[in-house]
């Protein structure tokens, strides 16, 4: 499994160096990344941060996450934006949830459900504090910080006192997450709680001891990881991927205690809790759709299929398609369901048009995980050309640095025999990034596979110490 998420990462870096021949800006920002990262690595293999993992745990915590509230509110105060695009109907919607008014093109929420999701979660907060754009702003600052405490908690528990201070660090000062943040869209939030998915994973393993004596306990710990996902799936619908890394990893990544029939018990009794009851939440949440909407949501997703495999566009999205699917919701009494079954034909018809899958999947896997630039691009509105290309410069350097040291990270993991909880963030990220070849994709949707990124970079810094833990 790390050998072929190694595979990606190492492909993505080198269709990236090749891009770089002709757009010189990707290349330098490669090699300045890997000269930070080597910079980095050498202080750390040297011992010169050392001091980080002396400190008092709690004083850690306790700076860092002031650190990193104080870097990124000051950037959304002093870089403000207005919605647009995508992001415009999300604080639309919000902001009829919260007023109570009428939801602008129900049809088109109803093909993206989660769009409802995340604006009933902001719409929370903007019946409180009023409709202000900045409140989008602080509550994803707020939720960078939790994100943060999340990074560092689990590298708390799976490595070392470094290691975990290394990665809150590296968050802290990642650029693009920073500057997206005054921007009202979904990333921050199902962010958020799939890192603390992973955190609550970490902790059931590290009772693995004494859980399979208390089946009570597991059938509530089952309930609310279930709950859990369904809330990411609500506001993004990607659990299935969360799910189908936990199978494959109950199943063949667990070490020893693949064999141990009480750890078999006690998870059998928490995946069956976890998947009642998410599918019962989600029956709710649909019905709940259905009753703001006026229209069912969408079912299997057909149309994000076809536009996935659209090589004019590389995967990515496309006008004509999106008018090809408004052709069909548009009939009346269309749903849309029926919808996406139209769709269907156009899908078979397209697969079989002689597509060449090679370039396809190379472009898309470029533009998902080939430069982290859309926190610059995404001013490209409001500020001048040379601010919008540093900022999409800097993002890149900081991407790439990490990148680099996340496989270096991999090989740490590869060679530890105790961090097994720790391999489900990178299978969750290959499953992402294979899921993405399929259907559209975009740079913004890697924003949740970043976390893991540093945590597997912050392993590569604190590699040798996490060694010796596990020795």
């Amino acid at each position: 499994m790390l050998g072929i998420l190694l595979l990606i990462m190492s492909t993505a870096l080198l269709l990236t160096a090749v891009n770089g021949l002709t757009q010189h800006s990707y290349l330098i920002a490669l090699l300045a990344g890997a000269v930070w990262a080597f910079i980095l690595y050498r202080l750390c293999t040297r011992g010169k941060l050392g001091t980080l993992a002396s400190i008092d745990t709690r004083k850690t915590t306790l700076l860092l996450t002031l650190l990193c509230a104080a870097v990124n509110l000051a950037w959304v105060l002093a870089v403000r934006i207005e919605p647009f695009s995508d992001y415009e109907t999300y604080w639309q919607t919000a902001c009829a949830l919260a007023s109570g008014g009428e939801i602008d093109a129900p049809w088109y929420i109803a093909m993206y459900p989660h769009i409802l999701g995340c604006s009933t979660f902001l719409s929370a907060f903007l019946k409180i504090f009023g409709e202000h754009v900045m409140v989008a702003a602080v509550i994803n600052v707020i939720l960078t910080c939790l994100s943060g405490l999340l990074i560092y908690s689990i590298c708390l528990r799976l490595a070392s006192p470094l290691t975990a201070a290394l990665a809150y660090l590296l968050w802290i000062v990642c650029p693009s997450k920073m500057m997206l943040n005054p921007l009202v869209f979904s990333e921050p939030l199902y962010t958020c709680l799939i890192l603390l998915f992973f955190y609550l994973i970490v902790l059931i393993e590290q009772q693995r001891g004494s859980l399979p004596r208390r089946l009570g306990v597991c059938l509530l710990w089952g309930l609310a990881l279930g709950v859990l996902l369904r809330a990411v799936n609500i506001v993004r619908p990607i659990s299935a991927i969360l799910i189908i890394a936990l199978v494959l990893w109950l199943l063949f990544l667990r070490g020893r205690d693949i064999k141990d029939g009480a750890q078999w018990k006690m998870w059998l009794v928490i995946l069956v809790a976890l998947l009642g009851i998410y599918k019962a939440t989600g029956e709710l949440w649909d019905r709940h759709v259905e009753n703001v909407l006026g229209m069912e949501p969408a079912s299997f997703p057909v149309y994000n299929i076809y536009v996935g495999f659209n090589e004019e566009t590389q995967g990515q999205w496309s006008a004509e398609d999106m008018d090809l699917l408004f052709s069909y919701l548009s009939r009346p009494g269309a749903t849309t369901s029926e919808a996406q079954e139209e769709m269907l034909p156009h899908l078979k018809e397209r697969l079989s048009s002689g597509i060449d899958f090679g370039r396809l999947f190379a472009s898309k896997l470029i533009a998902f995980m080939g430069n982290d630039e859309l926190g610059g691009y995404t001013y490209r509105f409001t500020r001048t050309e040379l601010f919008v290309k540093l900022c999409m410069v800097i993002c890149n350097v900081f991407y790439y640095g990490c990148m680099l040291l996340a496989i270096r990270g991999i090989f740490v993991l590869r060679r530890s025999s105790r961090l097994s909880a720790c391999l489900l963030p990178p299978l969750y990220m290959l499953g992402l990034t294979l899921a993405h070849m399929l259907v559209e994709v975009s740079s913004r949707y890697h924003y949740s596979i970043i976390p893991v990124i540093i945590i597997l970079a912050a392993f590569a810094l604190g590699g040798s110490e996490t060694s010796r833990r596990s020795a």
